[in-house]
């Protein structure tokens, strides 16, 4: 059988049906990791726009938007041609980024000029926009499509909005400088990452209330939620450790070393894996569910940051 060669086929004709991919933003080189990870193997480096960093998938699988601070707007890539086909100006330091699982639509903020926008990914057009408070960071929508919550970085908030209009429904204080947001499986709580009060904040949604905040380890970046198990994986980026968050316990475990500067963070149910991208090690690094024994290390490009939600079922 004839191997795949990087650059000259498409995804389709290399990847089985089914297979799961990640799509690894490497700051460093501009590009785009294409990683399968049912065989752990990085398939191709797709050049983008400068410094990408937030990656969002749309919900038809088909395109992948990636924030690009530098380039002041996103790259969109298309998955079966795995080429940058377009590059969507939306002005100022865009960085995290969020699709609606009902929409279409994504969802991005805009690091100085205080901005949540929403863009139509069939149109690729801004929709509506709102103002937010200072230095957005990470952004997260609900299942449900019913929902938002964004971090405030340099305002120590977190914002709830209301979808599709985005009427701002509450904000309230969480801990230091909050970056990477996540919401659980059933739309009930959010999961905020406090970067320099080495915690993490659990929000209601219902009662619009920060419920707990737990310790872990130094420099919280980004949060997976884990829903068979009832717990998150947070990854700290000056401790070089992921901290598994038991939920019904609200405490944090022995931090378990994974690499240099972890950030980005997903977990995938299909495979029980968790994916945590260390930026100075240039890995994608895959962890058992059970266990959390390291299963791989994916070789990506320079600077690895996988914000967002970068795995395709």
């Amino acid at each position: 059988m004839r191997a795949c060669m990087p650059l000259l086929v498409s995804l389709s004709a290399c990847t089985p049906a089914g297979a799961q991919l990640a799509f690894v933003t490497n700051q460093g080189t501009d590009t785009v990791s294409v990683m399968d990870l049912q065989t752990h193997r990085s398939l191709v480096e797709i050049p983008v726009d400068k410094d990408p960093a937030g990656v969002a998938i749309e919900r038809s699988g088909a395109r992948v938007f990636i924030t690009t601070p530098s380039a002041h707007g996103l790259s969109v890539i298309d998955v079966a041609s795995r080429k940058q086909t377009q590059q969507i100006a939306l002005g100022g330091e865009v960085l995290g980024i969020a699709r609606d699982p009902v929409r279409d639509l994504v969802y991005v903020t805009e690091w100085y000029g205080r901005r949540l926008v929403a863009l139509d990914t069939r149109t690729l057009k801004i929709v509506d926009e709102a103002t937010t408070g200072e230095v957005p960071a990470g952004v997260a929508v609900s299942p449900d499509g019913g929902w938002l919550i964004l971090a405030e970085r340099d305002a120590n908030t977190v914002a709830l909005h209301a979808l599709p209009g985005l009427e701002r429904l509450a904000t309230l204080k969480v801990g230091k400088a909050p970056f990477g947001v996540s919401i659980s499986a059933d739309g009930t709580q959010a999961f905020v990452a406090n970067v320099q009060s080495n915690s993490i904040s659990l929000v209601d949604f219902k009662t619009r209330k920060v419920t707990a905040e737990i310790t872990v380890g130094e420099a919280p970046y980004a949060i997976a939620h884990d829903a068979r198990r009832q717990r998150l994986l947070v990854t700290n980026q000056q401790a070089g450790t992921v901290s598994l968050v038991d939920l019904a316990a609200l405490q944090a475990g022995p931090p378990v070393p994974v690499g240099e500067y972890p950030e980005g963070v997903n977990y995938s149910p299909a495979l029980d894996r968790y994916y945590v991208a260390n930026w100075f090690d240039n890995e994608l690094v895959v962890l058992g569910g059970e266990k959390l024994d390291i299963i791989s290390r994916i070789r990506s490009g320079d600077g690895p940051r996988a914000f967002g939600d970068f795995i395709l079922y």
